[in-house]
């Protein structure tokens, strides 16, 4: 794949220096962890488009209507579409959460820094393997919607968009992921990388009805250290990175308390997740990404 540098001179005139550098250093990282497990994940043969015909289903949404079987269809009163083997490609749709929540950090990298390193390592493990890629870019404040494309050169595109802006605002996970079925996009993976710290009943009912549409959903959950740990033993002021405000609080009595609601949220992530067969996965920013892209691949390829 041609390195993002020879194309992100086109960009110069819309990218500050820092969101420049920040673009390359996410190209660099991502080109630099992913090398290593780019074998064996496309090994099996899936249903596809080429010339050797396999099967006839029934029409769904985001089916291309060149592949509509139109005399099959007349006989049988509804559209039907001619199915084919192939190593086909994915459709791939990463959504990354960059609400006010995801600015948080533990004196390192921010949980939106951590979010775009992993999107731009599955963006770029994508494109090598041929599969097209989308990305949705969200928060309350504005969100950023690319279409799915193949092409290597896309990686810019998609790099530029998760280095643009800062996390702000309230989140808007669940409209989003709405949006998905509501565009009829193609059926394929929905990647949701975000800290999941909001109400889930709403995203959760949105992640069913894409899994029962066809979609195969992936959680990507990322923790920051002291968020999860609380180490803090005195009164300390705290922002609301969302926008309501901040707060003094005592910590020593708070602290039994945080610990154990911010457990069982993620419990009750964990047990919703397997309940419904969706695969979660859940790293803090002080972690190397490399064991996530493991364990996706290894999913991946054992699913296949």
């Amino acid at each position: 794949m041609p390195d993002v540098s020879t194309y992100s001179r086109a960009f110069e005139h819309v990218l500050p220096a820092a969101a420049k550098e920040s673009l390359n250093q996410l190209d660099f990282f991502a080109r630099r962890t992913v090398e290593g497990f780019l074998h064996g994940v496309h090994s099996s043969r899936r249903k596809g488009v080429s010339t050797e015909f396999d099967h006839h289903t029934q029409y769904q949404p985001g089916d291309p209507l060149k592949h509509v079987d139109w005399k099959v269809s007349a006989r049988h009163d509804q559209y039907v579409v001619k199915r084919y083997q192939e190593d086909t490609s994915l459709a791939v749709r990463l959504i990354v959460d960059r609400s006010g929540s995801m600015r948080r950090s533990t004196g390192g990298p921010t949980k939106y820094d951590h979010a775009c390193k992993l999107a731009a390592c599955l963006a770029y493990l994508a494109l090598n393997q041929g599969d097209s890629v989308g990305l949705t870019v969200t928060s309350e404040a504005k969100t950023d919607w690319l279409p799915p494309r193949s092409a290597p050169t896309h990686l810019v595109v998609l790099l530029r968009a998760l280095v643009s802006q800062e996390a702000a605002a309230p989140d808007a996970v669940t409209h989003c992921l709405r949006a998905i079925l509501d565009r009829g996009e193609r059926r394929g993976l929905v990647v949701l990388v975000s800290d999941l710290m909001f109400p889930p009943e709403d995203t959760r009912r949105e992640l069913g009805r894409l899994q029962a549409q066809g979609h195969e959903v992936l959680l990507m959950q990322v923790r920051d250290p002291a968020e999860e740990d609380f180490p803090f033993r005195r009164w300390i002021t705290f922002d609301d990175l969302e926008g309501a405000g901040r707060r003094r609080i005592d910590t020593v009595p708070l602290r039994r308390l945080y610990r154990e609601e911010y457990a069982a949220l993620r419990t009750e992530w964990q047990e919703w997740a397997r309940k419904y067969d969706i695969h979660l996965v859940s790293l803090r920013t002080d972690q190397h990404v490399d064991a996530v892209l493991s364990e996706y691949i290894s999913r991946r390829a054992g699913a296949q």
